[in-house]
């Protein structure tokens, strides 16, 4: 689950407005500011508001005077919307959250034309001004999550940049969305491959991953734990400490979209957002709140980081992943892009993926194909991506053998049970896999497997996963 953080509170004059923005902010603590004295504001606030947030969450009070502000000092980050039709009560009250909340950012909503009141940042970058008639040309939650994203990167730089050397960690098997990743927040902190290197327990072996090394000229280094003691920080970037098999050293940043799994409570920095498709959109926001130029290197590596764990924006997006998306995909290298995304197969493997189509198991909706031992294990996903276009089919699963390990690949047509829910059943604690709804990965030491299941004869294969399948999905 998400964690609160920070902040939000609302003064305005508007009930309309503070009932929008109560529906909106979701991650940070909301407080709507309501007149001391009763009166029709105070009822019309209350009465727009009491129905989606605590009562605690109206605070009635004085906002002339500067106790009202002193009161949330001990909140970070704060985000203060102000929209108020008086204009000299908003210039005071302006000055007060100057004043009294020197690190908050304010939001500010004012009436009129975009060419009366253009959009400008102002006091270095802590105020947005902008009219409400550029506000309703694109959803508030927007804006908010830019207010957001200006503190963020101020909060992550603060704890980073005073590090001479920063380890930017991957998986093991680092994915495109970690890739680009850690190629956004390098370029978020200023620094170079030098000082800043991505680094990882494992080793890339996708041949699509591999690709994107080569094509974006990126450099991965394959580190021991221990070795994250040379560095000064190390960020964690689409991934958490609790995802690894041993325990980290040190741990000063985490920036991740996969569900929480621990308490990170002693961490400095930490942006868990389980909602949205990709830790490379949650960068992308970064670098827009923080002005960072997006070249054609690094927009296409974010781009492709968003297509690769949303599949082409197919599974578990949000307005985020497609705002980010939409702002990227015009300075990409859509040939570089295609290049990565579209690996070349060896030719030898073609009598065996038309061996493994000829010859799968089938029952109801569930297809089961075995391709024997392979040389990379990107071929596996790669057939069960195939097998799911055949007519009728809800579940494709491919298995295959690679280092020593019975791997399977799961995908379904995402309105049938969630993949890697029915993945971790199967497993049930003995190997390792999991997923999201619809394509999951399961990772079966061989031993292990003929102790359950028998000998690995294709057709012993076949049945024992059709059975599972047909126990645990339909």
């Amino acid at each position: 689950m998400d964690s609160k953080r920070g902040l939000f509170l609302v003064i305005c004059d508007d009930p309309e407005l503070a009932s929008t923005l109560v529906h909106i902010q979701k991650n940070m603590d909301i407080k709507v500011w309501v007149p001391s004295k009763c009166g029709q504001l105070q009822t019309s606030l209350i009465d727009a508001c009491e129905d989606s947030i605590h009562k605690e969450a109206l605070v009635k009070g004085d906002v002339t005077k500067a106790s009202f502000f002193s009161q949330w000092k001990e909140y970070k980050p704060i985000c203060v919307v102000l929209s108020l039709k008086d204009i000299e009560k908003y210039s005071n009250i302006r000055e007060l959250i100057l004043t009294e909340l020197p690190d908050a950012r304010i939001l500010s909503l004012q009436i009129g034309h975009p060419e009366e009141v253009p959009r400008k940042l102002i006091d270095n970058d802590r105020e947005l001004v902008l009219s409400w008639t550029e506000l309703l040309s694109r959803p508030i939650s927007a804006e908010l999550r830019h207010i957001e994203s200006s503190h963020r990167v101020k909060e992550v730089r603060d704890i980073l940049d005073s590090g001479d050397k920063i380890a930017l960690l991957l998986q093991p098997d680092p994915d495109p969305d970690g890739l680009a990743s850690a190629l956004a927040l390098r370029a978020l902190l200023g620094r170079n491959k030098v000082s800043t290197p991505i680094v990882t327990f494992g080793k890339v072996t996708r041949p699509e991953n591999l690709a994107m090394l080569r094509l974006l000229d990126l450099e991965v280094i394959t580190i021991k734990p221990e070795d994250l003691n040379n560095f000064d920080k190390v960020a964690l970037l689409d991934t958490q400490p609790t995802h690894f098999t041993v325990t980290l050293p040190k741990v000063d940043a985490i920036i991740d979209h996969h569900p929480m799994t621990g308490n990170y409570s002693d961490i400095p920095y930490c942006d868990i957002r389980s909602k949205y498709g990709a830790t490379s959109t949650i960068l992308t926001e970064y670098l827009r709140a923080a002005a960072v130029n997006i070249g054609q290197r690094l927009a296409t590596a974010l781009l492709y980081g968003i297509k690769a764990d949303t599949l082409h924006l197919n599974r578990e997006v949000i307005d985020a992943d497609l705002y980010a998306f939409i702002s990227l995909y015009p300075d990409i290298n859509y040939n570089l892009l295609r290049r990565m995304e579209k690996p070349e197969l060896p030719m030898r493997f073609a009598p065996v993926l038309a061996h493994a189509l000829t010859s799968m198991a089938v029952k109801e909706s569930i297809l089961v194909s075995y391709i024997g031992e392979v040389e990379r294990e990107d071929l596996i996903p790669q057939v069960a991506d195939f097998m799911l276009q055949f007519e009728g089919s809800e579940w494709a699963i491919c298995a295959g053998i690679y280092e020593n390990n019975l791997v399977m690949s799961v995908r379904n047509v995402g309105y049938v049970k969630n993949a890697g829910d029915v993945v971790k059943r199967i497993i049930n604690g003995w190997a390792s896999g999991g997923g999201h709804r619809t394509m999951a990965k399961a990772i079966f030491p061989v031993e292990g497997w003929k102790e359950r299941y028998g000998n690995l004869n294709s057709e012993n294969i076949k049945a024992t996963v059709l059975n599972l399948f047909i126990k645990e999905a339909l």
